[in-house]
């Protein structure tokens, strides 16, 4: 059972979690996760509670695991990197995670994207309304998604051309496609 538990996707194993209070996926999960795991929750031991780490790690697994199994999750390791986050400055009280609308309007344009996939009619209608949604973007945002994904240039290129950190073109860009997927999903919604 475990072995074929191993081989589910992240959001099979998070909806027997949920669903089926399955501690074993939910073991899985966070084991294929733990270097996000540890890596975000390494400041959190020295700045907020002061516990060695024989005491933080089961009561922050223990938590995770709670809202493992009471969450609906669209992303576990944005999931987890923010719940690791917010529990640095709580105790005892467990946070839900609420994404932004613009991560759902990824998410859901994400899932829109594979379902397409297997179906010729509604990836012709996503190619068309991907189209059109280029053509209402600002130019600014319209040519920085065509440099990222037509030309596929690596963002420390599309930063030397336009004399900007690396930072602030991924920034850009992830702004960029928040645009995009919302614009995609309102299209799709009224077409």
């Amino acid at each position: 059972m475990l072995q074929q538990l191993t081989n589910l996707p992240d959001n099979e194993l998070m909806a027997r979690a949920r669903k089926l209070k399955d501690e074993e996926a939910a073991g899985i999960l966070l084991e294929r996760y733990s270097h996000l795991l540890a890596t975000v929750s390494l400041p959190s031991l020295n700045n907020s509670y002061g516990n060695t780490p024989d005491e933080f790690y089961p009561s922050l697994l223990q938590r995770l695991l709670n809202s493992l199994q009471t969450q609906t999750i669209p992303k576990i390791g944005e999931w987890m990197q923010f719940f690791i986050k917010s529990q640095s400055s709580r105790t005892e009280r467990n946070t839900f995670f609420f994404p932004s609308s613009a991560s759902r309007d990824i998410t859901r344009l994400e899932y829109k994207v594979e379902k397409a996939n297997s179906n010729l009619l509604q990836k012709q209608q996503l190619a068309i309304t991907m189209e059109a949604v280029l053509d209402q973007l600002d130019a600014a945002d319209r040519e920085l998604l065509e440099e990222f994904y037509f030309e596929q240039k690596t963002f420390a290129e599309i930063a030397a051309e336009r004399e900007y950190t690396i930072e602030k073109t991924r920034i850009l860009l992830k702004r960029s496609k928040q645009e995009l997927a919302s614009l995609i999903l309102a299209n799709l919604e009224y077409a």
